[in-house]
């Protein structure tokens, strides 16, 4: 299969869609604080913008510890209708409910066709109650 072009993986609060199709990111992180762990995130949203796309392409978001392999959310698609190679998508995962075992470094991996197009870590830390990390 072929392997498709990303342009942009973004992580952010929520993705909203206006009329007319412009696209708004907002509350974009890098960093999830959690009092305990495991800990639970309510909701996480990732924007990915991609081109280069031909029929039956299949794409794949996973939320990974790299050093355990654990791995936090896996899923697929939004398979795009009607796009062409020159077209740009621009495709949206929202993920709830997320478990995050340990505070450590996360990778989010986009996937296009079983290649991995772009990898994007953040970090999910300790909330020190006294105002630390």
């Amino acid at each position: 299969m072929i392997k498709p072009s990303p342009i942009a993986l973004v992580v952010c609060d929520n993705v909203y869609r206006e009329e007319g199709g412009k696209i708004a990111l907002v509350g974009l992180f890098n960093r999830i604080m959690a009092p305990t762990f495991p800990a639970k995130h309510p909701r996480l949203c990732v924007y990915a913008a991609v081109t280069d796309i031909h029929p039956g392409t299949r794409f794949r978001l996973v939320i990974v510890n790299p050093e355990t392999d654990h791995k936090v959310a896996e899923l697929e698609g939004p398979v795009p209708e009607n796009v062409s190679p020159t077209s740009i998508c621009d495709l949206e995962f929202s993920l709830s409910g997320l478990t995050f075992p340990t505070p450590a470094r996360y990778d989010i991996q986009f996937w296009g066709n079983e290649h991995l197009l772009m990898q994007r870590p953040f970090e999910v830390a300790h909330l020190d109650p006294e105002g630390g990390t």
